[in-house]
């Protein structure tokens, strides 16, 4: 029941009522003006009994007069106020503080009816009739989840709601342990809602504000509204008390697979159809339901414009009678002093309808024992069940397979993970959207994006590109490639090219490899020890206690190649240069007769020689002394030729006649000597 104020409540149980109306239409206000007549269509069944776990949309029917357009999908809200034009001071016996009563008189406050949205139209002379749902039919789309399963039923609701748009008040409680093992696949968001409501005991339903509700019910429940004789026109009493002690609910339709709790007949029994249901779910829903009972009937009402769909409510009824009418033994007979009897039933299916006044329709239909005990079909009834059972229908799913014309089979899991279609001309099977294995007949292509395990099998033909990755190879049972990558042969000859950065581990056993170019190897004549390598960087020698003693390599930077002697100095080499540089003392020795032989000029300019004697170079020591004879020659002549001091001479070198010459001061040669 929604909330009203006091004031409000007192003058509906008034009979001199006056209503005010308004709606407000795409933003725009619209008075009694435009609005002729409405009608307003609230429903937690739409079968012939009591039912749970339901999801119906609210309906407004409503006419007005109208000059401008109003565009498809309109939202309009109406509202209902009772005036409050003849209220005296005598009358207003509520607290001060909670009225707000204008002076000059005026109305309740506004109470609205729903929020709806326009779904038809049709026009008859200058009235437009239209007809509205509220929100719940936005949810008839189809559920695709982007949760993990398995997920609570909370999380699954707040997604559809997050999705949707809608907002839910308090009385949405459900259990935080529920679950939901796999993606509702082929459900719409309003039938997910529906289930997950009945799960916990409830009906859902918009709420006047717009805002989503759950109804719940249970055994021993109060009534929320209490009429009196003068609030009804008529009540009719349509089957006697139905209650509830039993729960049968059907989880696999196609199966007719069912959990039950509790005891009782057909007649006591609730039965409903809910996927995600448990046994514990349902015994839950059995202890909550135990002894839930309510009157069947019908009854036509003045206006109570704040019940809800789903209220219980008490009523009184005039059965009394006169003593000599009473028929009945005094034990046995139950008459209330006044005349009064009092029942309660609830709302399953009312109508509040406007058209000057306020009438309100209540309805609480109950299947009737014989009905619930012998279910009669009639000769179509039976054939349209049978078939049903036993056809196989385009687009309907059959433990996750369907079959249309335009795809073929498919099969696909209700979290939508995994979808396989297959028909004659294509093969795709996705994971996760994307074609893990896709086979094209008539291309005659099949593509597999995933791990090949052969656990036995025999393959054949020819393996072009590609690669493998991981796992082992094994060709007969002398070639094999674990996991790691290393290979083994028993024996086996090769041919052609091997390119591969680094061979290691294993053995290659032969005499000869011929005709072939090894690319990018490391080669070793030993593991260990002393060896000769070859790799990216050149060729290396190691003595045996694996120091590395000479290695042919190049520098990329310089130019150059090199034979490097580790420690001691290189040979560096260039298209401009020979260079060969010792970083330790060098010793160049030759035990042949012929000694070592300079070809070409030497240059010592840069550096000094020492460790050689005048001894050790031949004919150097007889040509000295030849030249200090003709030195001593030379001074001879000097003293005889000259009386001047020996700084008035000048001595010079001739090199093309290779002779030494003597001048005085003015320039007379006195002397020469000829030096071979």
């Amino acid at each position: 029941m929604y909330p009203i104020s006091p004031l409000y409540a007192d003058y509906l149980k008034g009979h001199d009522r006056e209503f005010i109306i308004k709606a407000i239409i795409n933003g725009e206000e619209y008075t009694s003006a435009a609005i002729v007549e409405f009608s307003i269509e609230n429903s937690l069944t739409l079968s012939e009994g009591f039912e749970i776990g339901t999801a119906i949309p609210n309906k407004l029917t409503i006419k007005l007069r109208v000059k401008t357009e109003i565009p498809a999908n309109a939202r309009i809200v109406p509202y209902l106020a009772i005036s409050t034009e003849g209220l005296s001071w005598d009358q207003a016996i509520y607290p001060w503080q909670e009225m707000n009563i204008p002076w000059t008189g005026g109305s309740t406050e506004w109470l609205p009816l729903g929020e709806f949205f326009v779904d038809s139209r049709e026009k008859i002379n200058d009235v437009w009739t239209f007809t509205c749902y509220d929100k719940l039919v936005t949810a008839d789309v189809p559920y695709i989840s982007q949760l993990s399963y398995p997920a609570t039923q909370k999380a699954i609701w707040d997604e559809i709601c997050g999705r949707l748009g809608f907002t839910y008040d308090g009385s949405v409680v459900i259990n935080p342990t529920y679950q939901i093992q796999a993606g509702p696949a082929g459900y719409s968001c309003r039938q997910v809602l529906a289930y997950i409501a009945g799960a916990n005991g409830a009906s859902v339903f918009v709420g006047k504000d717009g805002v989503l509700r759950f109804k719940r019910f249970a055994a021993g429940a109060p009534a929320v509204f209490e009429m009196t004789t003068s609030d009804y026109i008529r009540v009719k009493q349509t089957n006697p008390v139905k209650s509830y002690s039993r729960v049968v609910v059907t989880y696999n339709t196609e199966d007719s697979l069912t959990y039950e709790a509790g005891s009782g007949d057909d007649n006591h029994t609730l039965k409903l159809e809910n996927p995600f249901m448990t046994q514990t779910m349902v015994n839950n829903l059995q202890a909550q339901l135990n002894g839930f009972s309510y009157l069947p009937m019908t009854m036509e009402a003045r206006g109570f414009p704040h019940l809800d769909q789903g209220d219980i409510i008490g009523y009184a009824q005039n059965e009394g009678s006169s003593w000599l009418e009473t028929i009945t033994t005094w034990e046995s007979t139950d008459i209330p002093w006044d005349g009064i009897r009092r029942y309660s039933s609830l709302i399953l299916h009312q109508v509040l309808s406007f058209k000057g006044g306020l009438k309100l329709s209540i309805d609480a239909p109950s299947i009737s024992e014989q009905k619930s005990e012998f279910v009669v079909e009639g000769s179509l009834s039976q054939q349209v069940n049978k078939l049903n059972q036993d056809a196989v229908r385009y687009g309907k799913p059959y433990y996750g397979i369907t079959h249309s014309r335009t795809e073929g089979f498919v099969v696909e899991r209700e979290d939508h993970l995994s979808r396989l279609q297959l028909n004659s001309d294509v093969m795709d099977w996705k994971v996760d959207g994307t074609s893990v294995l896709y086979l094209d007949a008539l291309a005659r292509r099949l593509k597999f994006a995933g791990t090949l395990e052969g656990v036995d099998g025999t393959f054949s033909g020819t393996i072009q590109g590609g690669s493998f990755v991981g796992g082992s190879i094994r060709i007969g049972s002398g070639f094999s490639v674990d996991s790691s990558g290393h290979m083994a042969a028993a024996g086996a000859d090769f041919s052609g090219t091997i390119s591969a950065s680094v061979i290691t581990g294993g053995q290659i056993n032969g005499t000869t490899i011929s005709g072939s170019t090894i690319i990018g190897s490391v080669l070793k004549t030993a593991q260990s020890g002393r060896r000769i390598e070859i790799d990216v960087e050149g060729l290396h020698s190691y003595g045996s206690s694996g120091q590395e003693r000479i290695s042919i390599s190049t520098n990329d930077s310089y130019d150059m190649g090199a034979i490097n002697f580790p420690g001691v100095g290189r040979l560096w080499g260039s298209s401009s240069l020979l260079q060969l540089l010792a970083t330790t003392t060098m010793q160049i020795v030759s035990t042949s007769s012929g000694g070592i032989n300079f070809q070409g000029g030497v240059d010592f300019s840069n550096s000094t020689i020492s460790g050689i004697s005048i001894s050790k170079v031949d004919g150097l020591s007889s040509r000295l002394n030849s030249i200090d004879s003709d030195i001593s020659y030379l001074e001879i002549s000097v003293g005889n030729k000259a009386n001047v001091s020996e700084a008035g001479y000048n001595l010079a070198f001739d090199s093309t006649s290779r002779n030494l010459k003597l001048y005085s001061k003015t320039g007379v040669l006195l002397a020469q000597v000829n030096i071979p």
